[in-house]
């Protein structure tokens, strides 16, 4: 899950992946990352109970964070004929979106500012457009998004990679639990290229690299079959 790539290399914050509401008691934050399935995810998420637990928790006033298909799920309702075919489905209410999906595709590398002035970098693929209701509590996020309370969403990929935004953020989620965060000096992009590096030093080190290049250069060999993608 990219998505969470960025929190997971945050000094003093714990990722955890859950399948039940149970789970999300102690948790400062929930997030809700991207998906190609929305609908189906959605259907998952009432059918474990966590519909209602994510519910509760905007209702305390405890922080949730919906990123492209996970902020669709957040709003009113998703008019899906493209993904799932499952025409119009109720979301989770919290925020006032409504997502109808289109047979084109969104994509394109974003940049802007927030509302504090901070530049903010970012990506969208998406099938889905939004529209935002008039809501008298609705605020501003980020640089694309909308927030009620404590319940967020966001377009973009690659948001909380921004790293002043980010702990600017976390910031938030740990005074609503009554905690100081202490951000360490974490660059995302150096960790990003730390682990580039290591994978290309794990390819030069396994693969046999001059046939890779000759497969680019010269193509595949003569009778080599071909799978097409997604064949068994």
């Amino acid at each position: 899950v990219t998505d969470l790539d960025a929190l997971r290399a945050e000094p003093g914050v714990v990722v955890r992946l859950v399948t039940g509401p149970d789970e999300l008691a102690d948790a400062d934050l929930v997030v809700l990352p991207g998906t190609r399935s929305t609908v189906e995810d959605l259907r998952w998420l009432r059918r474990r109970g966590l519909a209602d637990a994510i519910a509760d928790r905007a209702a305390a006033g405890r922080p949730v964070l919906g990123i492209c298909g996970g902020y669709q799920m957040l709003g009113r309702r998703i008019h899906d004929d493209v993904e799932s075919g499952a025409g119009e489905v109720a979301g989770l209410g919290l925020l006032p979106v409504t997502t109808t999906f289109e047979a084109s595709k969104l994509l394109g590398r974003r940049v802007a500012s927030d509302a504090a002035g901070r530049p903010l970098t970012g990506y969208e693929i998406r099938h889905g457009r939004l529209a935002v209701a008039d809501h008298p509590a609705a605020e501003p996020f980020a640089a694309d998004g909308v927030r009620v309370g404590a319940v967020a969403g966001t377009s973009w990929h690659g948001l909380l990679e921004n790293d002043a935004f980010r702990r600017s953020y976390l910031a938030e989620v740990a005074a609503a639990a009554g905690r100081a965060f202490i951000p360490a000096r974490t660059s995302f992009a150096d960790v990003r290229r730390r682990r580039l590096d290591a994978l290309g030093d794990l390819v030069a080190d396994h693969l046999d690299t001059a046939a890779l290049r000759r497969l680019l250069d010269e193509g595949a060999p003569p009778g080599l079959p071909f799978i097409p993608p997604g064949a068994p």
